[in-house]
């Protein structure tokens, strides 16, 4: 069985992190509250890791969530998560998929990034009302999403399999 590793960063922000995002936020948030790494390559630093980090922000005195998400070797991030929510409910990694759900005040959100050819993409993205119930596997992460509503008829459940392979998280 592999195991999964949090390993929590301290706060260091190198020039250059600027990064547009694709909504919201353009660069990532300072405040560093937890980092998922699945491969350690003998002394790489910490901050160059493949790694999936957990921000929080600061806008108007609230604390919203961020996740960003970084390439091995990277300077910058290749992907930015704007989530809008205010918690982390559950977090998983195991080789190069990651999954992250995070609670707003009426609905959950679950991200599920998926490094391929060293790169993280948002795989797949949902908002409940319900709850992610996620199986780790051998082979792959299953997800199972209950409480799906797009605001108009009746809500349904969805499930997805992402196939493990620790080669994805390096180019």
């Amino acid at each position: 069985m592999g195991h999964v590793f949090v390993l929590v960063l301290p706060l260091l922000l190198a020039p250059g992190l600027m990064k547009t995002a694709e909504a919201g936020i353009s660069a990532p948030c300072g405040n560093i509250v937890g980092a998922l790494v699945t491969d350690f390559p003998f002394r790489a630093p910490a901050l160059r890791l493949a790694r999936v980090e957990i921000r929080q922000c600061e806008p108007q005195g609230t604390s919203l969530i961020q996740i960003v998400a970084w390439s091995l070797g990277a300077g910058s991030p290749s992907l930015i998560i704007d989530t809008g929510d205010f918690g982390v409910v559950q977090e998983i990694a195991r080789a190069n998929v990651f999954v992250i759900e995070t609670g707003g005040a009426t609905r959950d959100q679950v991200f599920a990034i998926v490094f391929e050819r060293g790169t993280p993409k948002l795989a797949a993205k949902w908002t409940t009302r319900g709850t992610a119930n996620v199986v780790v596997r051998r082979d792959a992460i299953d997800v199972e999403i209950t409480g799906i509503y797009a605001g108009i008829g009746a809500e349904h459940t969805e499930r997805r399999s992402f196939k493990l392979n620790l080669g994805d998280l390096s180019h």
